[in-house]
């Protein structure tokens, strides 16, 4: 198995994110390397490294919208957590499955994921829409996301949610159930203007979610 990194970043000390970088990198088999944030946030991405998977910050240190602010720079899936998250969190993915094509990275990384450790649990939640078209794409990430799983051998649960997206996403968020969630990034964040997505997170979130990045030139190891 080949051998990866994430790099947990710190504002004074490494020990603000050593508790949860450890059980993440421990469960998935991964090296981890701390950094201290740059006094640019530009310099970020100097500390990216091929073999780099994921970005670790803790909102307890840095504000939410500079977290942003980081993952948008570091172009790698970034996991948001506080100290009052749960570390058991990691086993369990809850992966909101939802119209925009960009599910389909989403799918790719919890198959990578999977793949490091076998043990990880994944369950699939779908949203129910009105709207023809917005059906319609829901269940083209949905098969697109089972046959991704089900040809690594992945198992996995699939329940369906008698919401639309956005408020099932809501609704996952507030959970106080111990579990880690996969959602997309927008495509930016404007200066006055957080989108919907960051705006809920922001507000309900109460364990870890793993941001995936929406960039073409994204390094996505597992294919």
């Amino acid at each position: 198995m080949s051998v990866y990194e994430i790099i947990a970043f710190y504002k004074e000390s490494g020990e603000e994110s050593r508790r949860h970088a450890e059980i993440f990198a421990g469960f998935f088999g991964f090296d981890v390397r701390y950094e201290k944030y740059p006094e640019k946030e530009a310099q970020i991405f100097d500390f990216i490294k091929e073999d780099t998977v994921a970005c670790l910050f803790n909102r307890d240190f840095v504000n939410v919208r500079k977290c942003f602010r980081y993952a948008y720079l570091v172009q790698r899936p970034v996991l948001i957590f506080s100290n009052s998250c749960a570390p058991e969190a990691y086993r369990y993915l809850k992966l909101p499955v939802g119209y925009a094509l960009e599910n389909k990275e989403k799918a790719v990384w919890a198959n990578f994921f999977r793949r490091r450790n076998a043990l990880l649990d994944i369950e699939l939640l779908i949203p129910r829409e009105k709207d023809a078209l917005i059906v319609e794409m829901v269940d083209n990430n949905v098969y697109f996301t089972e046959k991704i799983l089900t040809e690594s051998g992945a198992v996995y649960k699939k329940r369906e949610v008698g919401q639309s997206y956005e408020k099932l996403l809501k609704s996952t968020l507030r959970e106080q159930e111990s579990s880690l969630i996969l959602m997309s990034l927008p495509l930016r964040v404007f200066p006055v203007f957080i989108p919907y997505p960051l705006r809920i997170y922001r507000r309900y979130a109460h364990t870890p979610v793993l941001f995936i990045p929406r960039d073409d030139r994204l390094y996505i190891p597992c294919h």
